[in-house]
């Protein structure tokens, strides 16, 4: 299919285009999420017309329209064709997924895909099925488990693990969430929204502990515990996007990404156990931090089994 205006829009040399729409952007509801560089981060978005940038002949002379928030989205991405990479408009940086540039060539190809039905009512391209072309289709998750019984169970042991984790959250018994008919995947990105919530929370109290002179190990602790809510939110994005192929042609890559997150994850919760230790011993804890300590603690303790056992599966995987 011929692209339209609304989508694509090409710069005056020929060599770079801008795209209304990133595979970086995704939409819960009303909050929205930027996946760059494996992160998870709020955002702003808005959309700005392609035409504003279009003297723009390289990411370097777009650096000028650079956002100076590091939460606004423009829903823009510069194709490059001359280093076959992609840039985020709004801040300045390479697209990049699962440790990998992203190329223009193969944003180029995914495009071919999206039709007409699949943009916004502006023009902005679906986000979504530029990520899942990506994840599917490109060298981004090369490999691909071979039809096999071990990679079948592997890849339904992840979704059915992920949609228990999102159960343990919502303090909700399985039995009764499935009875009701509950889309599995709707409790995962509940979790999602509760965990983007805890690091929030997070990162305000941190702020007002060094205003108050805290300790460094009380102050490490707590951006411990930032960390834990952001790995386990970069985890179940994967688990959506697994849970959104078939169990046969589930990519390795995307397995092997997540081995390594759930591994950050039983690593950080060992090292929140000896530094609470260590923080009660010598400097103590204020009563309000305390009170969150043991929310957020309970919280850990419920999930921190499962991604031992997850990473222990996982880990069978031989690539």
């Amino acid at each position: 299919m011929k692209l339209g205006a609304s989508a694509l829009a090409g710069a005056s040399s020929g060599s770079s285009r801008l795209v209304k729409g990133c595979p970086c952007y995704r939409e819960f509801g009303d909050e929205k999420v930027c996946l760059n560089n494996d992160d998870v981060l709020p955002i702003i978005s808005i959309s700005v017309d392609p035409s504003f940038f279009a003297e723009s002949k390289s990411p370097e002379e777009l650096l000028k329209f650079k956002s100076s928030r590091n939460d606004m989205c423009y829903l823009l991405v510069f194709l490059d064709e001359t280093d076959d990479k992609i840039y985020c408009v709004s801040q300045g940086q390479r697209i990049r997924i699962n440790k990998c540039d992203v190329k223009s060539s193969d944003v180029l190809d995914a495009l071919q895909f999206v039709t007409s039905t699949e943009q916004s009512s502006d023009g902005v391209v679906c986000s979504d099925c530029l990520y899942k072309y990506l994840i599917m289709n490109t060298e981004v998750f090369a490999d691909r488990l071979n039809e096999t019984e071990r990679g079948e169970i592997i890849a339904a042991y992840v979704k059915n693990l992920a949609v228990k984790m999102a159960m343990d959250l919502e303090e909700t018994a399985e039995e009764a969430v499935l009875e009701e008919g509950v889309d599995p995947i709707e409790l995962v990105e509940n979790h999602i929204r509760d965990l983007m919530k805890q690091r929030s929370e997070w990162a305000s109290r941190i702020d007002d502990m060094q205003k108050e002179g805290a300790s460094e190990e009380l102050i490490e602790l707590m951006e411990h515990y930032k960390l834990l809510a952001r790995l386990e939110t970069v985890f179940l994005f994967q688990v959506i996007t697994l849970s959104q192929a078939p169990d046969q042609v589930v990519s390795l890559g995307i397995l092997k990404f997540m081995v390594e997150v759930a591994g950050r994850v039983v690593r950080l919760n060992n090292e929140i156990r000896e530094k609470s230790h260590k923080v009660v011993e010598t400097d103590g804890i204020p009563d309000q931090v305390q009170q969150l300590f043991e929310i957020h603690s309970d919280k850990r303790k419920r999930t921190e089994h499962r991604f031992s056992n997850l990473l222990r599966a996982l880990s069978q995987i031989r690539t």
